[in-house]
């Protein structure tokens, strides 16, 4: 129970392994060795996600908290539910839906393929029928990858499994198949190569019924054959006739119980799903005590470290909606200001060690104002618009559309001679010229996104460094409106393009000027020349 509830802290404190390693067990196993017929036998629940090739491709942290007596949920008493870390309060009661949610979450974390990740799902498993016991499932070990598997799957697989086995707070439960040599199981190959002295591993040896009765099985299950500490212990899966026809756990356990009597009545007392449980309590519990000394340690340096940092960030505030309100005026007003180059920023003391000195006559103590280094978004969006987009638009070519010229007059002007430029063919070049004008402005509207949304994460940072997860909604919220406004802003784009070319005004002062310009260079004709 104290080690579910550190967990529970560590994991809504975000504090990670690296920092503080609780100890654990953690099920390692290659694909189809029973792993999951193992983990549900000991929760006596049918929960797991089941299916051909990699089907647990996310850690599951599967904490099994007894209770004392039944809970009412919705009316009914239960002795059994279940709740996910990330799904809040909601209970669940039917096992059904708990394999659903795993395989939803799974779904949204590494999509529909096969692909895997190391984000664990964190599932709370309550009822009268079960022990206290935490274990971590990971996916199962693979070497060839199958189907639309990524090409290098297995080493994924098995750099995952390592992350987690490597640890010396961690208690390796090692599952093999019985039906395939002992020598040739993945899962004590890599627990041998974290774990060379087999301190930390016990071994499972599934499919106990599916063993050919001899002495070397015999002498598998006695474990003499198998170097681990800990111990080794059979066990026996249920078949696909029997999840088929969903045969109750509990009657699994009783045919398990039989089997171990009729062929192996010398070590039976030792083989089985109730004496494996039993085990993994005590071994937990005994690998708790020993590491507890150093863990005390490392949470009380951790302790200390994090009351230095609440310390040098300041007493919390007196009324919470009116600082979030300060800080959100605080980032607008900052935005705004970086925009026009007057850009300064005050911090809430982050880091008093890395800044005090920096404070100036009449700031708070809590208080620092800073000038930044970077270039303000105002210098920046000068730049696209007033250089970039200038230069861009001002490089291209006048005449990139006239090498054509001659053959469009010829084909406007039919069986005729073509004496003058026709006017189809002048709105015609004008508006290609205009066509490459989209591309330099939409370069420039993308360019000014990109440096808005860049100060948008620079100002948050710096003005919200004491609150990060107001941070994160903050810049989630301005880069969706940014995003909106840039999609505006390219359709108008578009529309202002497409209205210039609807009509073409020889009537513009410029295009006057430009007219009389080239009038006066070739000259015009006199009156008699005219006659």
């Amino acid at each position: 129970a104290t080690l579910n509830l550190l967990q529970d802290v560590f994991t809504t404190a975000g504090v990670s392994s690296k920092e503080i390693d609780l100890p654990q067990i953690v099920v390692v196993g290659s694909q189809s060795t029973g792993k999951s017929s193992v983990l549900e036998n000991i929760a006596k629940q049918n929960f797991l996600p089941r299916g051909d090739g990699i089907v647990t491709r996310r850690p599951l942290v599967l904490q099994m908290i007894q209770v004392p007596g039944k809970k009412v949920i919705d009316g009914v008493a239960r002795h059994t539910w279940a709740k996910f870390l990330h799904k809040g309060d909601a209970l669940y009661t039917n096992m059904d839906h708990v394999q659903q949610e795993i395989i939803a979450d799974t779904e949204r974390k590494c999509g529909v393929n096969k692909g895997i990740s190391d984000d664990p799902i964190h599932l709370k498993l309550y009822s009268t029928r079960i022990p206290s016991l935490t274990l971590v499932d990971l996916p199962g070990l693979t070497k060839i990858p199958v189907g639309d598997q990524p090409r290098d799957i297995d080493q994924k697989i098995e750099n995952l499994v390592r992350s987690y086995i490597k640890k010396d707070n961690s208690i390796i439960l090692a599952v093999s198949a019985g039906n395939v040599d002992i020598a040739n199981s993945d899962a004590l190959r890599l627990a041998n190569q974290v774990d060379p002295s087999g301190s930390r591993t016990i071994a499972v040896i599934t499919k106990c019924d599916l063993m050919e009765k001899n002495e070397e099985s015999t002498a598998v299950l006695e474990g003499t054959s198998v170097d681990v500490k800990l111990g080794l212990i059979g066990v026996i899966n249920r078949n696909n006739k029997q999840l088929a026809e969903k045969t109750p756990i509990e009657k699994i356990l009783e045919i398990e119980e039989d089997y171990f009597l009729d062929h192996y009545p010398g070590i039976a007392d030792r083989m089985g799903t109730e004496y494996l449980t039993s085990q993994l309590c005590d071994i937990l519990i005994g690998h708790l005590k020993r590491c507890l000394p150093m863990l005390s340690d490392k949470i009380a340096k951790q302790q200390a470290f994090h009351r230095e940092i609440l310390k040098d960030i300041g007493e919390e505030p007196s009324d919470p909606n009116q600082a979030m309100i300060m800080l959100l005026s605080q980032f607008t007003d900052s935005l705004g200001k970086s925009m026009e180059g007057r850009y300064t920023y005050t911090v809430m003391r982050p880091d008093a060690r890395a800044i005090k000195k920096s404070a100036k006559k009449g700031e708070t103590p809590n208080e620092v104002t800073l000038i930044p280094e970077e270039t303000s978004a105002g210098a920046e969006l000068f730049e696209v618009f007033q250089k970039e987009c200038t230069r861009e638009l001002s490089i291209i070519p006048a005449d990139k559309n006239l090498h054509n010229l001659k053959k469009t007059i010829r084909s406007t002007s039919g069986v005729q001679p073509a004496l003058f430029i026709p006017d189809g063919v002048f709105n015609t070049l004008i508006i290609k010229q205009l066509d490459m004008f989209d591309m330099p402005t939409q370069h420039a509207i993308t360019k000014s996104h990109t440096c808005i949304a860049e100060a948008i994460d620079s100002i948050a940072a710096k003005s919200m460094v004491r609150y990060p997860k107001l941070e994160r909604e903050v810049v989630n919220i301005s880069k969706d409106y940014l995003a909106r406004q840039k999609k505006i802003a390219q359709e108008f784009v578009e529309e202002y393009l497409e209205v210039e070319k609807a009509f073409i005004n020889t009537n513009h002062p410029e295009f006057v000027e430009r007219y009389q310009l080239a009038a006066a260079m070739f000259g015009e004709p006199d009156e008699e020349q005219k006659k």
